[in-house]
């Protein structure tokens, strides 16, 4: 893989979702959110050698727990971690999953990116709960389980519904990665031969 591809849509990938998040926050359905980061991570994880996609994880969950407006509320500091812990977990999943999908689909790429966007999610949920049941912090108080919850599995269902169009530009640019060949079904075509 060529990593430079990597870096420069990761940082625009995050910079959407931290840029933009205001404008596509959808308040009538528990303020979901959609994102782009988790898109490429699902791409790459689908695409890309286990390792190299283990370290792009950790990549973009970095990018993610030390961009503008991930500390919480009241300026706090960032917690490194939670969406790193989540963006890895996800990416271990879809490792798992991809000897049985076909990658080079843009549902497929659809459908993991809700998967790698609700692992992310649950994954910060539960440093936050954690985090706010420990004696020596002061953090605020996280919102009740069933409300974030909620917020998490609409947030994943709009980042399908977002994943179409990403997975259609990124499965264009293809031949931009060099994405070398790693074992499973690549699409419908090439398991007819």
């Amino acid at each position: 893989m060529r990593w430079w591809v990597f870096l420069i849509l990761a940082v625009v990938a995050v910079g959407l979702d931290t840029g933009l998040a205001g404008v596509f926050t959808l308040r009538g359905v528990g303020h979901a959110t959609p994102s782009a980061s988790a898109c490429l991570l699902g791409f790459v994880a689908l695409q890309a050698r286990p390792r190299t996609a283990l370290w792009s994880a950790w990549v973009i969950g970095l990018m993610l727990d030390l961009s503008p407006g991930s500390a919480g509320a009241a300026g706090s500091i960032a917690v490194i971690g939670p969406r790193t812990l989540g963006a890895v977990a996800s990416a271990q999943a879809v490792l798992l999953l991809r000897p049985v999908v076909f990658r080079r689909r843009i549902l497929t790429v659809a459908v993991i990116a809700g998967l790698v966007s609700a692992c992310i999610g649950l994954a910060s949920a539960s440093v936050e709960t954690i985090r706010w049941w420990m004696p020596w912090t002061h953090a605020l108080a996280p919102p009740p389980a069933g409300d974030r919850l909620v917020t998490v599995g609409f947030s994943a269902v709009y980042t399908m519904l977002i994943g179409v169009p990403i997975g259609a530009l990124l499965l264009g640019t293809s031949g931009w990665w060099r994405f070398d060949a790693a074992p499973g079904r690549l699409d419908y075509a090439g398991a007819r031969r």
